[in-house]
């Protein structure tokens, strides 16, 4: 889409105003190369992204491997306790979902302390206090990512980074195997592990807070010429760029826009099977009859499933597959193993664990949802609202999550199972009727639409939302 001289020049001159001195290359921004400059992006931001989501979810689900090497007998949990020690997680991760800074060393220090808890009570607090400390990273990741990228290149940078759910689950389970083989007296395997994941937090954390600006106009590691065309390209996004004041008209606007409501409803849906891959896959495994070794290695496939599911997703959407359609297709293998394993005989255990592995599919989902979510919310306070309404939605599902499984329901949790069944179903349901609401938005603007640009520095400097910009189109 061409881009105006004029437009340039509006962006050349802001972003003039953050020169240092070592940036020193002059020249016209048609001779800066495109593709090397989101590539060069690419490098800086993509690893650090990734690295940070792996690590929450790490911290997650080592929940999950620690229950099958003993902790719910080391610290005496009865009963409901150990769902409940899950759910406690997510009712802070929900209360404290609106980005609250750099809390990444804090987390690792906190998941370190999980080592030296010996009672419920202990558990429930440092739990808690995790909760808090993670909420903010989903809806910081997704306004890093558009804040950085074209809404055309952020689905598949949204995907890379939260493939790091997968390698968290595929991390752990190793973890999990190696550290029931190095248990000493007095210091349970369990333990160690926590020690081990929090301490990596802590050096993970620090490279974010260094290494990680908050967009173009500050990175240190761009030209001047870099961060205007950097400017420019995120011209075409029409959402606005940079950390602004928060503005009262745009809380209010997310919370009583339809489409914000939708993507909440399908976060719910999506994120409800996550009690099983989060909290009680190890477990469930071990119940087919393995034992806690077999069930921590045969939780890997899973986060393959996970990753291959969130990168066809996502990179179907970056070559234009739409997204409602992505989450459609998604939820069937889900379905299909919430059915296998609701209603399979407990003898068939290829069958189970199939039904295990196909559930992961449905976690894309939510990476989709992130990535629709930065594309269609424009307006910088909009956006940060919207994104912590979502990933408050994530948070309220897995508090619901866990409580579907009850002990009087074990071994087999057959309740729960059904529960997966269902909510992917009308994950589906809910994808097709969001696309509906976008499509007769974009057709009731389509007189109003001109040329993608040609108010893109206004549309800038004013901070418009999506509602309020009328020649915004909307992605499905």
């Amino acid at each position: 889409m061409p881009i105006s001289k004029d437009i340039i020049a509006n962006i050349e001159e802001s972003a003039s105003m953050d020169k240092s001195p070592k940036d020193t290359q002059t020249g016209s921004l048609f001779e800066i190369d495109e593709k090397h400059l989101v590539r060069k992006i690419d490098y800086r931001i993509m690893p650090l992204m990734f690295l940070c989501y792996l690590m929450q979810f790490l911290d997650k689900v080592l929940i999950n491997y620690s229950n099958v090497m003993g902790l719910s007998v080391d610290v005496n949990l009865k009963g409901n306790e150990f769902s409940w020690m899950a759910t406690a997680f997510f009712v802070a991760y929900a209360l404290a979902e609106i980005p609250q800074g750099a809390n990444v060393v804090c987390w690792g220090i906190t998941v370190t302390c999980t080592a030296a808890c010996n009672s419920f009570g202990s558990l429930l607090a440092v739990r808690i206090i995790l909760g808090a400390l993670e909420a903010v990273i989903s809806p910081a990741l997704v306004l890093i990512t558009s804040t950085w990228y074209q809404r055309k290149e952020a689905t598949p940078r949204v995907g890379i980074w939260y493939c790091g759910l997968g390698g968290g689950q595929i991390t752990g389970s190793l973890l999990s195997f190696a550290f029931q083989h190095v248990a000493t007296k007095g210091f349970e395997g369990w333990r160690m592990m926590f020690v081990v994941v929090g301490a990596i937090n802590v050096i993970i954390g620090a490279a974010v807070l260094i290494w990680l600006p908050a967009s173009p106009q500050v990175a240190p590691f761009l030209t001047a010429d870099e961060k205007s065309l950097a400017l420019v390209r995120l011209a075409t996004n029409q959402s606005g760029i940079g950390n602004r004041p928060a503005k009262k008209r745009q809380i209010i606007d997310a919370f009583t826009d339809a489409q914000v409501w939708l993507l909440c409803l399908i976060t719910v849906l999506s994120s409800l099977p996550s009690g099983v891959i989060t909290t009680f896959s190890a477990t469930l495994i071990r119940n087919f009859g393995y034992n806690s070794k077999q069930a921590a290695l045969l939780n890997v496939p899973g986060g393959f499933v996970s990753i291959l599911s969130t990168m066809i997703g996502t990179v179907a959407i970056g070559r234009g597959y739409a997204r409602w359609a992505s989450i459609l297709c998604l939820a069937v293998p889900t379905i299909i193993g919430g059915a296998l394993m609701s209603f399979l005989p407990t003898t068939q255990q290829g069958g189970l664990l199939a039904g295990i592995y196909l559930i992961n599919c449905i976690v894309a989902n939510v990476a989709i949802v992130y990535s629709w979510t930065g594309a269609n919310i424009a307006g910088y306070t909009k956006k940060v609202t919207a994104n912590g309404m979502v990933a408050a939605s994530f948070a309220i599902a897995n508090i619901l999550g866990p409580q579907t499984f009850q002990a009087n329901d074990a071994p087999q949790y057959i309740p729960a199972k059904i529960t997966l069944l269902v909510v992917a179903a009308c994950a589906a349901v809910a994808c097709c009727g969001l696309r509906i609401l976008l499509g007769a938005r974009n057709k009731t603007r389509r007189e109003c639409l001109n040329e993608a640009l040609q108010h893109a520095d206004e549309i800038l400097s004013s901070d418009y939302t999506d509602t309020e910009n009328k020649s915004f189109r909307y992605t499905y």
